[in-house]
């Protein structure tokens, strides 16, 4: 990897996954040493990140555990990358096709049940009237998901990863209904076993409710009209988090000028944001500094070193002619 070996520290819930990944490195011919896994308690990894054969940590999580491990690597003078969290803006301009925009909305807020850093959380449509068929349309869609096994390809909407995720959700709806958003679509825990909460849209999230400035990892959608395209870029930008964000349009060369508007790390026009092995991938403001993946994603973590050379005799300063 680009001359480095690598360390993880996976999350508690899911060991499994991360003996799969060294299985793969295994399996693909991987050097012994390349990749090893870390079980580790969270003190243990704060010396970890301290040892001094550690020259770089990068970490995907919450803000509170990017704060942690970014002052702790800078205390040592370490680089670091941060993926950290987001509340994507998905716009509807008032051009964009109604029923390919309603299906990617669906995709992108749904998407691994709505657990994803990138997932677009916030949708904004330009238009009273628009607003009201996009809404319809999009609880359609979402009404029509259906729970189950994930495991089974007919499940359309899988569960939560913890009931601690879940208990999350319900409190932050039950915290949006008290500061005056309302339940468009769902709002509760669906009654199977498992962690499964409703699709829910919420709409009416005032600036002052404490839900219009926070994540909601789940399938939660807060939904939002605004008059015009000025009113959709600054309520687009009315967030601590800056991951990634969603134009949708018929006119894509405008989609660019309104994405450059947009205090995102990333902006997909006519998608909603996804992920690649060659596309980098980070944020701004709270979702975090640097780049993963692609050629930028590699250079975090490469020392660049100038060589410069001039000839036998040369003066001590400036080029030589």
């Amino acid at each position: 990897m680009v001359g480095n070996v690598l360390l993880l520290k996976h999350a508690e819930s899911v060991p499994q996954s991360a003996l799969a990944f060294a299985r793969l490195f295994e399996e693909a011919g991987a050097p012994a040493g390349v990749y090893a896994n870390i079980f580790a308690s969270i003190e243990q990894t704060e010396r970890l990140i301290e040892d001094p054969r550690v020259r770089g940590v990068t970490l995907t999580g919450s803000e509170r555990a990017g704060a942690a491990v970014a002052g702790r690597a800078g205390r040592s003078l370490k680089k670091s990358v941060m993926e950290l969290g987001g509340s994507d803006p998905l716009i509807v301009l008032e051009d964009a096709p109604m029923e390919s925009t309603l299906d990617n909305a669906l995709f992108g807020r749904m998407f691994n049940t709505g657990q994803c850093c990138v997932g677009s959380k916030r949708i904004i449509v330009i238009g009273k009237e628009r607003g009201e068929d996009f809404l319809d349309g999009f609880v359609q869609r979402i009404a029509a998901l259906k729970a189950g096994d994930p495991a089974d390809p007919a499940t359309t909407l899988g569960p939560l990863a913890s009931e601690k995720a879940l208990d999350l959700l319900l409190d932050q709806i039950k915290l949006a209904r008290k500061e005056g958003g309302k339940v468009a679509f769902g709002g509760g825990r669906i009654d199977r076993p498992g962690f499964y909460l409703e699709p829910t849209v919420l709409t009416g999230i005032s600036e002052n409710n404490p839900i219009h400035v926070q994540e909601l990892f789940g399938p939660i959608a807060s939904f939002y009209v605004v008059e015009n395209e000025n009113e959709a870029v600054s309520l687009a930008n009315a967030t601590p988090f800056g991951l990634g964000a969603s134009v949708f349009t018929a006119d894509v060369e405008h989609g660019r000028k309104v994405a450059a508007k947009i205090e995102s790390g990333m902006v997909f026009i006519n998608q909603p944001v996804w992920t690649a092995a060659q596309l980098p991938f980070g944020g701004i403001k709270n979702s975090g500094f640097g780049r993963e993946l692609s050629e930028l994603g590699f250079g975090e973590f490469v020392n660049e070193k100038l060589i410069n050379v001039a000839p036998p005799g040369s003066p001590p300063w400036g080029p030589i002619k």
